[in-house]
């Protein structure tokens, strides 16, 4: 990757594995764990942009708000029981956004 570029990625726990999509270049990853994530991630980056250079005619363009939405709606977290109040609970996690340099 260029030095100068970042990606952004967003990031999701399905019930199995770790998932991230990056936002400029329309490239998924997946992972068992976030190191294996993130290296998944970079190395799919890196792999797209070599062919970008290589293959001149391929179309760069982030990614679009349906396949986000897709994305979001794809990786839904699993539901923990009903709380005391009867509504449903979520899991959290929250995570430094990465941006790949």
């Amino acid at each position: 990757m260029n030095n100068r570029e970042q990606y952004t990625a967003i990031i999701r726990k399905s019930k199995l594995e770790y998932v991230g999509i990056c936002l400029e270049v329309n490239v998924a990853a997946r992972g068992s764990d976030l190191p294996e994530l993130e290296k998944n991630l970079k190395n799919a980056i890196n792999e797209y942009l070599q062919d970008i250079k290589e293959h001149s005619e391929t179309e760069q363009a982030p990614l679009s708000i349906e396949s986000l939405i897709e994305f979001l709606q794809d990786t839904e977290q699993v539901l923990y029981k009903k709380s005391a109040s009867g509504f449903p609970l979520r899991p959290l996690e929250i995570h430094e956004v990465p941006l790949y340099v």
